[in-house]
């Protein structure tokens, strides 16, 4: 190699090392100055949907997304996953929206009765969901949310005690089938209707000893079987509004389990 080659080479060295310097001083001003580059890809916006109470906060909290994060970087089947893991949560749909945009939807579970019960100690509302009779615990539900859902007595069963998971309840489908009556059908009577309470139910609709007891405001209690909810339902407006409907403030129970008697207790 000639001289001219040599000092050719020793020049581009020269400016390469110049080169690493110069980026290498100019990132550790950059990172030690607080001067922060803004990329396509930085989540600078949320958005979200929820079909019922849970908060776009409760999310953001329990997922720990932190805006100016790489919106690329977002793990969606973990996140998906994560909140899955909460009962109350139907389904879940997440999307990124370039350039800067994380979307969130939430479909939650729909309660058909509340549950009394003690959760780590403390009193608290469990609900039922009214398509599958899951038991869910509530999230940011405050207390004049669970006023206008009916109470239930029914025998709650642990499946995961860590993660308090529970079996459906037994009967809820009688359960269901008798309020979705009553809200279609029977506003009225459903209006008073404070307390469901299924009794001697072992999985078998067919038990003639099974029974549905409705708790109304007025005091009275309505027993019913858990078979022709539209028959029965009939024959209780019919003794409330008509037949018997003077005599409401002396009545302590009907009971219109069987298809052929009516038993009406008195105070």
């Amino acid at each position: 190699m000639n001289l001219n080659g040599k000092l050719k080479g020793i020049f581009t060295l020269l400016l390469v090392l110049a080169a690493l310097w110069a980026t290498g001083a100019t990132v550790f001003f950059l990172k030690n100055s607080g001067v922060r580059f803004s990329t396509m890809n930085e989540l600078k916006n949320i958005s979200f949907r929820t079909s019922g109470k849970i908060t776009e906060e409760w999310v953001i909290s329990t997922l720990g997304i932190e805006k100016g994060v790489d919106l690329f970087a977002l793990d969606i089947a973990d996140m998906e996953k994560r909140l899955m893991a909460f009962p109350q949560i139907r389904r879940v749909f997440m999307e990124k929206r370039y350039p800067d945009t994380f979307f969130i939807g939430i479909d939650e579970r729909v309660p058909l009765l509340k549950i009394a019960a003690k959760v780590n100690g403390e009193k608290q509302f469990l609900l039922v969901d009214e398509l599958d009779g899951k038991i869910f615990q509530p999230l940011c539900y405050g207390r004049d949310d669970f006023s206008g859902i009916l109470a239930a007595n029914l025998e709650l069963k642990l499946s995961d005690a860590k993660k308090m998971a529970f079996f459906p309840v037994p009967g809820i489908g009688a359960v269901k089938k008798l309020v979705d009556a009553l809200r279609n059908d029977f506003r009225d009577i459903f209006n008073l209707v404070t307390v469901v309470d299924l009794r001697n139910y072992d999985g078998r609709l067919e038990a003639a000893w099974a029974t549905i007891e409705l708790h109304l405001r007025n005091g009275i209690y309505v027993v019913l079987g858990l078979k022709n909810f539209d028959v029965q339902l009939l024959r209780l407006d019919y003794l409330m509004n008509d037949k018997c409907r003077n005599d409401m403030h002396r009545i302590r129970s009907i009971n219109i389990s069987s298809p052929n008697d009516v038993v009406i207790g008195y105070k």
